[in-house]
């Protein structure tokens, strides 16, 4: 399509249909008619280009750091049954003191112990015509425990056990800081983007310019979370795992000047 010279119009809407100006009659003033419309030209050398973006390489860097748990976190659960409510409720007490008494005088280092999501539910049986009946009555406490010992973890769910709780709902590892990974692992992905672009830079045969653009982060880590099981042994073997802290970042930068020997 060949560029020939842009014409900008401007016209009001009404002028196909105007009429002429009316008469003035009787001394009035006459009536103004429609305005003409207005046409401008512009020559194609006088419209300024569109600006044009600067060459630029985009790059993806990324990076993992772990870090060792400080901290582990334990959940028990006391369940208790009995025909009568009142009956489960109060053996579930019992029973619940007795695991508080024993996780506190285990002197485990940094424990703290808070008690949560307390219920007590019938329980239903359905006799051979399919009438349901109430059978008796099921109550629950939980306790969660966390110490700063990550390897007491096997000794305090021998002592909870040990002392009537007959759940372990949850077993957690956790970093209680980790800003210092979070900014190691910010800094290796940045790195790394930048030693991707210097090198795909320098085989076009330029040097790198600056930074443009940067996108991403680090997150924060979850708990590792284990999985309680029971073994034959003297102290329940658990071992924590590190979390990982990772890191991506999308770089874009600019290409710099031609290299002489290229």
């Amino acid at each position: 399509m060949t560029r020939a010279r842009a014409t900008l119009i401007a016209a009001c809407a009404l002028a196909a249909c105007a009429s002429s100006p009316a008469t003035a009659r009787d001394g009035a003033a006459p009536t103004i008619g429609p305005v003409p419309p207005n046409i401008y030209e512009v020559a194609p050398e006088q419209i300024p280009p569109e600006p044009q973006a600067p060459p630029f390489i985009e790059v993806n860097g990324a990076a993992t750091v772990q870090v060792p748990p400080d901290q582990a976190q334990v959940s028990f659960a006391v369940e208790t049954r009995a025909e009568v409510a009142a009956d489960a409720s109060a053996a579930n007490a019992t029973a619940m003191s007795r695991v508080l008494a024993a996780l506190r005088g285990a002197r485990l280092p940094g424990l703290e112990v808070e008690t949560f999501g307390y219920s007590l539910q019938p329980q239903y049986a359905t006799d051979p015509t399919r009438v349901r009946s109430i059978a008796g009555y099921a109550a629950y406490n939980n306790v969660r425990a966390t110490i700063d010992a990550v390897d007491q973890v096997g000794r305090l769910i021998d002592v909870a056990i040990g002392a009537g709780a007959n759940q372990v709902s949850s077993i957690s590892f956790v970093a209680s800081d980790t800003e210092p990974a979070r900014a190691q692992a910010l800094a290796e992905a940045v790195r790394n983007a930048r030693s991707q672009a210097e090198v795909i830079a320098r085989e076009l045969g330029y040097e790198l310019g600056p930074p443009l653009e940067i996108r991403g982060g680090a997150e924060r880590p979850m708990p590792v979370m284990f999985e309680a099981m029971r073994v034959q042994a003297d102290v329940t073997p658990i071992e924590a795992g590190d979390q990982s802290v990772s890191a991506n970042v999308t770089v874009r930068f600019g290409l710099g000047r031609a290299l002489a020997w290229r």
